[in-house]
């Protein structure tokens, strides 16, 4: 269903819904389609292929060009995996360093298999399922709206190539499909793609805490969006019994659970925002990090009750996102949009689609998703014991995809979640913030890992002042997302009352 019109619903029928507001200047030119300039698509593909072959040699031999840090460790540790996973082996529940769901597994074991089949380096191998995963991402972002494919592309670059040389990239592509099929009414594809990219990594499930529903019972829902929960519900359940069909002919359902121990037995990284005062306290001459499962982290009674209410604080502002998103924050059924001069209002942003009922207009429920859902990803990952630096390809995702789904000619509100008018679709338009300050954050982070790594372990006052900077950075970017998802709704709480007429 297209933003310019609107599902049926019950009640007296409405005046027909007025065009939407076009978009004057370059941003009538910035959505993708059948009239896209040529050039501009390879211009895209150019610096994709240029860009990506730069990180390719930064993950080979970074090392020769001044990186302080390999990033092909995690590489030489998922070789070793997928070679028992793939020889009749179970899963590594009994190594420390094993942290992932059981369907990280499936995606460890296939550049195994090409390496049995093809005598292929496994590192190799695994740069193409990445790099495939990528361009997946680069084409249906693309498909939608250039400026944030070249977000996406320039993100990613900005990264460097710890992007990469982790798995990362495939649930992040995963959760990019689901939003983009909740924008084209695809329930069922886009409850399949969150059961994928939960499987691979926990984080997708946030997702479907964040995903916008009317209030009241589903039974006064439009039927289509009843069929539509429905089909997501199934899409979900049809992913994990896919993988528990792969689990059942492999042997991997055993310790299915065992990452969970894993993970919470962590301490404090020494890249989490929370760790900053241990940073600054170590440069200073305060404690060193030291190695345990699988990264430097701060220890000490201190650095362990910290971590610990890293935990709590998380749950807390899972719960409370639900609780808000499905109580407050829901609009009725039957109720219509604000009407303003700009459009509907939706989650903070402006968006130019007809008055109507938001929730019956899936571009405007997919919209809603990519900014709720990017407000709870970082306020996890800011809050996390644990902020590895692949961990902001999530967050670039989750941008990307909301750039893609806002209705051509919307107007960015003050954080910046969404490009203003006669901006081409491009994140960095005047009021286009957050975009601008992540990639700040994210070229920042790949100044500190892989370059100079070092560094900020021995407790050297630049890089220590540079991941501190970064952290702040970090800190803003929440703000502004969660500022922006915990705007008004969609739609007024009430219908607006008829005034009865009176009698002369």
């Amino acid at each position: 269903m297209r933003a310019d019109q609107s599902a049926p619903s019950a009640g007296p029928p409405r005046p027909p819904a007025p065009e939407p507001i076009a978009a004057a200047g370059p941003a009538a030119t910035s959505r993708t389609g059948p009239g896209t300039p040529g050039p501009a698509v390879g211009r895209l593909w150019g610096g994709w292929l240029l860009s990506r072959a730069l990180l390719v040699v930064g993950v080979l031999i970074g090392q020769t060009f001044g990186a302080q840090q390999s990033v092909l460790g995690d590489l030489r540790i998922y070789a070793d995996w997928a070679h028992d996973l793939g020889h009749g082996g179970g899963l590594p529940a009994g190594d420390d360093r094993w942290q992932y769901p059981p369907g990280a597994a499936v995606a460890l074991v296939l550049p195994e298999l090409a390496h049995t089949l093809s005598a292929v380096p496994y590192r190799v191998a695994f740069l193409v399922l990445t790099l495939l995963a990528d361009a997946a991402v680069t084409a249906a972002l693309a498909r939608r709206d250039r400026g944030a494919a070249l977000f996406w592309v320039v993100g990613i670059t900005a990264l460097g190539p710890v992007a990469l040389a982790r798995f990362d990239l495939l649930p992040a592509a995963a959760a990019v499909a689901a939003v983009l099929a909740v924008s084209r009414a695809r329930f069922g594809r886009a409850g399949f793609h969150l059961g994928v990219g939960t499987l691979l990594k926990v984080w997708p499930l946030l997702l479907l805490v964040a995903v916008p529903a009317p209030a009241g019972s589903p039974s006064r829902w439009p039927a289509w969006l009843r069929a539509g929960a429905a089909r997501l519900v199934g899409g979900l359940l049809g992913a994990v019994g896919l993988l528990a069909a792969v689990g059942a002919l492999t042997g991997w359902w055993r310790d299915v659970l065992g990452f969970l121990g894993a993970q919470q037995a962590r301490g404090l990284q020494v890249e989490a925002v929370a760790a900053t005062p241990f940073v600054v306290a170590h440069m200073l001459g305060g404690p060193a990090p030291d190695y345990s499962y699988g990264s430097l982290q701060f220890g000490g009674p201190a650095a362990r009750a910290v971590a610990t209410a890293c935990t709590l604080l998380e749950a807390v502002a899972v719960v409370a996102a639900a609780v808000w998103w499905w109580t407050r924050a829901r609009q009725p059924a039957g109720a219509g949009a604000a009407r303003t001069g700009e459009g509907t209002v939706t989650s903070g942003v402006a968006c130019v689609v007809p008055p109507g009922d938001a929730a019956a207009d899936p571009r405007a429920m997919a919209a809603t998703l990519a900014g709720r859902a990017l407000a709870l990803v970082v306020v996890v990952v800011v809050t996390a014991r644990v902020l590895s630096p692949q961990y902001l390809v999530w967050i670039l995702a989750l941008v990307a995809a909301g750039l893609a789904v806002a209705p051509p000619g919307a107007t960015g509100d003050a954080a910046g979640t969404a490009p203003a008018p006669g901006s081409g679709g491009r994140p960095w338009g005047p009021r286009a913030r957050l975009p601008v300050a992540l990639l700040a954050c994210v070229v920042l982070t790949q100044i500190i890992y892989p370059w100079r790594y070092n560094d900020v372990i021995q407790g050297r006052i630049v890089l220590s002042l540079l991941l501190v900077g970064r952290n702040l950075g970090l800190l803003t970017v929440c703000w502004w997302a969660v500022r922006a998802a915990a705007g008004p709704p969609a739609a007024r709480l009430r219908p607006r009352r008829r005034r009865r007429a009176r009698r002369p």
